[in-house]
C-alpha cells in the first residue's frame, strides 16, 4: 500500500489541494441498520453525515459498474469509486458484490466506504480483499449514555433495539476501527458535532479512536433535521475549540463539504450523478 495514498491525492484526507484525484459515490445501499436523531430515513437522506448528504434515487450495481465506467472514460482524473449511503453500505449485499464487479473490470481502481461502523469488524477482512483501502467510520459518541441519545433505534444481529444498546454500539464501532487497520485500511472517523448532546464527544472520541488506530478525524457541524430539527448547529467557535482540543489526539481535517452520496468530483466542486 503506498505511503502517498491517501494524504496525498483523496479528497477527503489530504490537507493540500494541489494534487487531488476525483472520486465518485455511488448509492446502492439502500437500507440502513441505525436510526440518527439527524436523519428521517428518506430516500434522499444518508445517515453518514446530515444534510446534504443524500441521494436522489438508489442505484442497482449494472447500473453503478455502466456510470463509473462512462465517467472514467471522461474525467482522466477520476480513481476512487466509494459507497457511502445513502443507507449502510455493510447493511447492503450490494456493496460488496459493487467493490466485487469494479475490481474485476478495474483493477487499478482505489475503493473507500463510509459506514458507521457497526458491522465493520465482521466485514473487515472481505473489504481488505477487495482492495479498500480508506474507511470513514461516522462516530459521534464514546458515552453509552449519549450514544443512546444520538441513535433512536439500532438493529443489531436482526434485533431492533431502542434502549440499552449504547454500549453495544460504541464497542462495535472501536472493535471495528481495529479490525479494519489491523487489516491494512487506513481509518478516518466523522463526527457529528450536537451542541447540548455531545459536546465533550467529539474530544473523548479523538483519544479513544486514536488508540484504536484511526489515523484522521473530521468534527462536522449538525444540520437540523429529523428529530434534531430543533437543535441549533454548533458556532465557529464552538467548533473551531473542538477541532484544536481534538487535534492533540489525532490530526483533524477541515475541508469537509459533507457531501452527498451521489456525486463525482472533488468536494466543493461536485457535479450530481
Amino acid at each position: 500500500m503506498s505511503r502517498v495514498y491517501p494524504f496525498a491525492h483523496h479528497p477527503c484526507w489530504a490537507e493540500s489541494r494541489t494534487e487531488l484525484w476525483e472520486r465518485v459515490h455511488l448509492p446502492v445501499a439502500k437500507r440502513c441498520n441505525i436510526k440518527c436523531i439527524f436523519c428521517d430515513h428518506r430516500l434522499g437522506v444518508s445517515c453518514h453525515t446530515p444534510a446534504p448528504g443524500r441521494a436522489v434515487r438508489t442505484m442497482e450495481i449494472d447500473e453503478a459498474v455502466e456510470v463509473v465506467e462512462r465517467l472514467m472514460r471522461s474525467r482522466p482524473r477520476l480513481r476512487i469509486a466509494a459507497v457511502s449511503g445513502p443507507g449502510e453500505p455493510l447493511y447492503n449485499d450490494s456493496t460488496l458484490s459493487l467493490f466485487e464487479e469494479l475490481r474485476f473490470r478495474h483493477p487499478h481502481l482505489r475503493f473507500c466506504l463510509s459506514t458507521n461502523g457497526v458491522l465493520l469488524d465482521r466485514f473487515a477482512a472481505s473489504l481488505a480483499r477487495l482492495g479498500v483501502e480508506t474507511v470513514t467510520v461516522s462516530m459521534h459518541a464514546l458515552s453509552s449514555e449519549v450514544a443512546e441519545r444520538v441513535y433512536e433505534w439500532v438493529r443489531l444481529d436482526e434485533h431492533r433495539m431502542t434502549e440499552r444498546f449504547g454500549s453495544l454500539i460504541v464497542e462495535r464501532q472501536l472493535s471495528g476501527i481495529r479490525e479494519a487497520v489491523r487489516h491494512g485500511m487506513h481509518v478516518r472517523v466523522n463526527t457529528v458535532f450536537i451542541p447540548g448532546l455531545n459536546d465533550t464527544e467529539p474530544v473523548r472520541l479523538a483519544e479513544a479512536i486514536a488508540k484504536a488506530g484511526a489515523e484522521l478525524q473530521n468534527i462536522i457541524p449538525l444540520v437540523p433535521m429529523g428529530a434534531a430539527a430543533h437543535i441549533r448547529p454548533p458556532t465557529r467557535t464552538e467548533l473551531r475549540r473542538a477541532r484544536k482540543e481534538a487535534s492533540k489526539y489525532v490530526p483533524q481535517f477541515t475541508h469537509c463539504r459533507q457531501c452527498r452520496s451521489d456525486v463525482v468530483g472533488i468536494p466543493g466542486a461536485d457535479e450530481p450523478l
